[in-house]
């Protein structure tokens, strides 16, 4: 029986990476080979064999060590050619002034902030009181006397 199916992968919906050869890997990065050669032999960078024998390196293993492929354009951001000039400042003075404006009124309400947390608080104004009787020492009998009454 011949086994049709493609090779085991983690993820059936991410599409395989391409894979080079160790000349082609060094001529993309722009590397040398024996730099590639070098860093596989030491582990830095994985390799296998493909079905003629000769090592070949995944593009994601490249980009793990390497980054993008210098020269890249498949994802690179696409620069914005805006050509307006700098505004000058006779351009920008409303901003300015609204700016300004702003910045008086922050300035006022923090200054009426402030009042109100620090408002003093007013006292109650003191009851009239009946004049007290010139203190005695107080003894047991005065106090059970007193609640009596």
């Amino acid at each position: 029986m011949i086994n049709c199916r493609a090779p085991y992968r983690q993820n059936p919906t991410l599409p395989y990476m391409a894979k080079l050869t160790i000349g082609r890997m060094a001529n993309l990065y722009g590397l040398h080979r024996s730099t590639l050669h070098e860093a596989v032999a030491k582990g830095r960078v994985t390799a296998g064999l493909d079905g003629k024998g000769q090592k070949v390196i995944d593009l994601s293993e490249m980009i793990r060590i390497y980054g993008e492929p210098p020269g890249s354009t498949r994802h690179s951001p696409t620069l914005h050619t805006d050509t307006s000039p700098t505004p000058t400042i006779e351009a920008l003075q409303p901003l300015l002034d609204e700016l300004r404006l702003l910045r008086e009124e922050v300035r006022e309400l923090r200054e009426t902030m402030r009042l109100l947390e620090h408002k003093p608080t007013q006292q109650p104004a003191p009851k009239p009181s009946t004049p007290a009787a010139p203190s005695e020492p107080a003894t047991w009998a005065s106090l059970f006397s007193a609640l009596e009454e």
